[in-house]
């Protein structure tokens, strides 16, 4: 099968946000370094969501956060997919996001744009459909 790549879903409500990350860094360009410290964090958080996306590769779910980081979910160990408003879960640039747990303790939060679909892709690529909670 083919890979299928989903961009992550953006929130308007995250716009102010991003522009006030913008001001922080120019801020802190010119800031004492006592202040930057604190702020690198919100930073470095901004920069990781900035490249995300979810690519459905044969029997593997890749869920690429930024250029050198990336983790693995092995589709047929996928139990359930349930939806999850967690905002500081992991990185993403939306609070509406999809609680994948596999194996048997394990969970991954992703917020693709296209949800059904991305459900139904998964569904595809098992011999049984997953778990799913509305």
């Amino acid at each position: 099968m083919q890979a299928k790549t989903y961009k992550p879903r953006v929130e308007v409500q995250l716009v102010p946000i991003a522009v006030l990350v913008l001001v922080l860094v120019a801020v802190l360009i010119f800031a004492p370094k006592d202040v930057v410290l604190p702020f690198s964090g919100i930073l470095l958080m901004c920069l990781f969501s900035m490249n995300m996306k979810y690519v459905i590769d044969g029997d593997t779910l890749k869920i690429y956060i930024n250029y050198w980081m990336h983790k693995d979910v092995d589709i047929k160990s996928i139990r359930k997919i349930e939806p999850s408003k967690c905002s500081f879960c992991s990185f993403g640039t939306s609070g509406n996001r999809l609680a994948i747990h596999y194996n048997k303790y394990d969970v991954v939060y992703v917020s693709p744009r296209d949800k059904e679909d991305f459900i139904n892709e998964i569904n595809k690529r098992r011999e049984e459909n997953v778990e799913i909670k509305a």
